[in-house]
């Protein structure tokens, strides 16, 4: 049986062999962990050292290529410093379910979207995003610069509303 995303997912967290990872480690296997050809591709790059992109990139010239643009990505997500050959355009043309997991990627990345896994009533595995602190920066965003609470804004400084 096809291990589930968040069971693949799950793996890739036991080969680092650490209690506790970095949001870059959860948003590059949230990624990998998409596809089963990429997720067999990358365990063998996976230890406690962290994830050797380097080498797995070598040896997945062979990959299609959608598989290519996210490993490109988990590899900038994950060390944020590597060369992302993916474009905005790429990444609008990877098209669902892929361009929704890339953007879930953007959020774990940034601390905004915590990755959870719980079992569903089959006994899978399975992913809830938590995304409590993206909602909970969303409404202090949307209270601060919405356009009801100018003119109180203006107000509260001393400016007139025209």
């Amino acid at each position: 049986m096809m291990m589930t995303h968040a069971e693949r997912y799950c793996k890739m967290l036991a080969l680092t062999k650490r209690t506790i990872v970095d949001e870059s480690y959860h948003a590059a296997f949230y990624l990998l962990a998409t596809d089963d050809t990429l997720f067999k591709r990358a365990c063998p790059y996976i230890s406690v050292d962290g994830v050797n992109f380097t080498a797995m990139k070598r040896r997945c010239g062979d990959l299609d290529y959608t598989q290519k643009q996210l490993l490109s990505i988990a590899h900038n997500l994950f060390s944020w410093t590597s060369k992302c050959t993916v474009t905005p355009h790429d990444m609008a043309c990877l098209g669902y379910p892929m361009l929704d997991y890339v953007c879930s990627a953007f959020y774990i990345a940034n601390g905004m979207v915590q990755v959870q896994v719980r079992e569903n009533d089959n006994g899978e595995q399975v992913f809830s995003l938590d995304m409590s602190r993206y909602e909970q920066n969303k409404q202090i965003y949307d209270q601060m610069f919405s356009p009801a609470s100018w003119p109180q804004d203006m107000e509260s400084q001393g400016f007139e509303p025209e």
